[in-house]
């Protein structure tokens, strides 16, 4: 019997092309097999196309190295038009196990979800808050001088000449 740690999905349509799935929390064969019914129902939509970005950047501990649930679904999902990639692995790639790296590089896969949005829609990301960027602790990031070429500057440079 799988046992179910409390991992939350959440799923974000940024386009008609592209649906963000996020998971927070463990990652249990339990959340994987969610994960895949949840791509497996949005192929299944009719006229479904585009790009599916799953978003492990909240995933606190990987708690399976058996992705193949997911991969079967990634596959059903292609033959319906839809390509399936993950996001926000790339900082802790090399503290995962062999085997779950191994497993998680069958895939397409992106550092960030805004990245896979720059890439895959050919633009910028949404910008959902307005005022001076934070931290990812959410604390006001300093400002960064820039040139009148738009090239960033360390402090104490000069912004003449």
């Amino acid at each position: 019997m799988a046992r179910f740690y409390g991992a939350q999905l959440s799923v974000e349509v940024r386009s008609p092309n592209l649906c963000v799935v996020g998971v927070a929390g463990v990652l249990d064969q339990a959340t994987v097999g969610r994960l895949a019914g949840l791509v497996a129902t949005r192929a299944a939509r009719p006229g479904g196309s585009g790009h599916l970005v799953v978003d492990l950047g909240e995933v606190s501990f990987f708690a399976t190295d058996d992705f193949g649930v997911l991969r079967r679904a990634r596959d059903g999902a292609c033959a319906a038009g839809i390509q399936l990639h993950l996001a926000g692995l790339s900082a802790r790639e090399p503290l995962l196990p062999e085997a779950i790296t191994a497993e998680l590089a069958e895939f397409s896969s992106f550092s960030t979800v805004e990245r896979a949005e720059r890439e895959l829609m050919g633009r910028s990301a949404t910008v959902v808050g307005v005022g001076r960027p934070r931290s990812s602790q959410g604390w006001p990031c300093p400002s960064v001088p820039v040139a009148d070429d738009g090239r960033e500057t360390s402090p104490g440079t000069s912004l003449t000449g």
